[in-house]
């Protein structure tokens, strides 16, 4: 079995914000468990959507900011369990608690987004409702799509990763999947993807 290590794509928008994205988790593999021969990796990529003035403008910076060690810490996790495409599709609203992020985060800002544990919350998977992603790879309009088109071999999806505030972390840690799905109704409008420290808590 071939695999690639992952890679990250940043992409400026034009409506002033900025998506960083995985390139890696779908670069093709053999994978042996399905005996189809070739597929795209695991299947997806992983992105966070964030203001573009709260993300640094040098690749080296972006490195050391919270929204690309979350953006790694889940890519990693999500390389290392394998399976995490079919659970996707299967529950449609994954969570997280991301370790090593909390190094990132401004100090004012860790009492509303750090645990006592030293760990972040994440919502995996919400949807913006477009289908595809255009075969020139653009993603200027007015929300980024849940699929990547014209992959050669297997369906990739496009992941949304969104940060949560300590208090929306804890109506998933006390209602599980129920929570999860509260916090998608909660999301809305044209900032439901947009992973932000300033954004004001939906509860």
């Amino acid at each position: 079995m071939s695999r690639r290590k992952a890679a990250f794509r940043v992409v400026r928008r034009p409506n002033g914000n900025v998506i960083i994205a995985s390139d890696g988790l779908s670069d093709p593999f053999d994978d042996i468990t399905l005996g189809d021969g070739n597929v795209n990796g695991f299947g997806l990529e992983f992105f966070i959507e964030t203001p573009a003035d709260e993300l640094p403008d040098t690749v080296l910076d972006i490195k050391k900011a919270w929204q690309f060690q979350l953006l790694f810490t889940v890519s990693q996790l999500a390389a290392g369990h394998g399976g995490i495409r079919a659970i996707m599709d299967d529950m449609k609203l994954l969570s997280t608690e991301a370790e090593g992020v909390n190094e990132a985060i401004p100090e004012a800002h860790h009492t509303t987004h750090v645990n006592a544990a030293g760990r972040v919350g994440a919502l995996l998977g919400l949807k913006a409702g477009t289908s595809s992603i255009p075969e020139d790879g653009s993603t200027s309009g007015a929300s980024v799509p849940d699929k990547i088109a014209g992959m050669p071999l297997t369906e990739v999806s496009l992941v949304n990763i969104k940060l949560l505030t300590l208090v929306e972390l804890k109506l998933i840690t006390d209602r599980g999947a129920e929570g999860r799905r509260k916090l998608s109704e909660l999301f809305a409008g044209p900032g439901r993807q947009l992973s932000s420290l300033h954004r004001p808590s939906v509860i």
